[in-house]
């Protein structure tokens, strides 16, 4: 019986290994070595929709003062919203959106709005305060979501008209779904009984 109680603990130690989150710190340092590149679908196992990456340097963005240049946290790249316009993060299955700096690339105190969805249902929604001087870490949480939408609005032309704001390091994490792990568990529960059957 100890060995049959041993067994199950390891069992349930693996269920809690499958079903936490595959986790990424996601630079965006390794999306292109151009100047700025669209975002593919696939990039870190999820679909983006109207973000792109820059280098503010290769790009030669003239204002030393823009998000543009204080928004990238690590390395030399971050990832914005095209034409200033809503972007979003997709994925078949769920994820979490856990955290990420954040910057406005040219109007100050611009407010972002994120919200997270699962199956077209709205569980998550956060206002994000930015200005072009600094990079912001916002601790959002959206745990178990299908769709980030991030929509730029607000404040005070300062360098430009845009309403851009950049991303870097986004702490996004992708859970396995929990019945593929009940399955397993069932399944090596059922083996571990009928080996002690076997044996008894």
């Amino acid at each position: 019986m100890n060995k049959l109680h041993l067994a199950l603990f390891c069992f349930a130690l693996s269920i809690l290994k499958v079903g936490n989150a595959d986790a990424a710190i996601l630079s965006f340092d390794d999306v292109t070595a151009d100047a700025e590149a669209a975002i593919a679908d696939g990039y870190a196992g999820l679909n983006w929709s109207n973000f792109w990456v820059q280098n503010p340097q290769l790009a030669q963005v003239a204002d030393f003062d823009s998000g543009f240049y204080h928004g990238v946290v690590s390395a030399d790249y971050s990832a914005f919203n095209a034409d200033g316009g809503p972007a979003s993060i997709r994925s078949n299955s769920l994820f979490d959106f856990r955290s990420a700096y954040f910057a406005a690339a040219s109007r100050w105190g611009l407010q972002i709005t994120a919200s997270g969805y699962r199956n077209g249902d709205l569980l998550y929604q956060q206002q994000l305060l930015v200005n072009t001087d600094a990079a912001q870490l916002f601790n959002l949480n959206f745990a178990g979501i299908d769709t980030l939408e991030l929509v730029a609005s607000g404040g005070e032309d300062y360098l430009g008209a845009g309403f851009h704001f950049t991303l870097d390091n986004a702490d996004i994490a992708a859970p396995v779904p929990l019945p593929a792990a009940v399955w397993l568990f069932g399944a090596g529960l059922a083996g571990l009984l009928g080996l002690q059957r076997r044996s008894a």
